[in-house]
């Protein structure tokens, strides 16, 4: 497991939001330095970025990262979030597991929250999340401390 501020993922609540995103390939190796050479490979890859998603899904999208940000700033290290292609494989199978038929939609922790586009109605369960996840870390030190000699 990786770290964040000294403490492992495995200690963060993690989130993670099942949606539709944008997709963008890639060209050959040869390719992308062809045209990073020339001068148009970020032009290309920003103009690819831009057409994945028709409109709508785009401002769904620029919505959530915006949400993704503030609970990022919010929280730090305390939360560790995960966005997850719904039309991708990973996303169809966490969709089935967890039976979420509308997206886009947030996991926190394996406790699944129907957002319908509201982001918000997923912080309280995140709140709680963090709360349970301290707590759980305070009475374990308590524990530690108490058990040394």
């Amino acid at each position: 497991m990786g770290t964040r501020s000294g403490r492992t993922v495995r200690d963060a609540v993690t989130v993670q939001v099942i949606t539709y995103a944008p997709t963008v390939f890639s060209h050959c190796q040869h390719c992308e330095i062809a045209f990073g050479e020339v001068g148009l490979g970020e032009r290309i890859r920003r103009e690819e970025a831009a057409s994945a998603l028709p409109p709508d899904l785009a401002l769904d999208f620029a919505r959530l990262s915006d949400w993704v940000r503030a609970i990022v700033d919010r929280h730090g290290p305390r939360i560790h979030v995960e966005v997850i292609d719904a039309a991708s494989v990973e996303g169809v199978l966490a969709s089935v597991r967890r039976r979420l038929w509308r997206h886009p939609a947030v996991v926190v922790d394996d406790q699944a929250v129907a957002v319908d586009s509201d982001y918000t109605v997923a912080e309280p369960v995140i709140e709680r999340a963090i709360a349970r996840r301290a707590q759980a870390r305070s009475s374990q030190v308590s524990t530690d401390a108490a058990a040394r000699p």
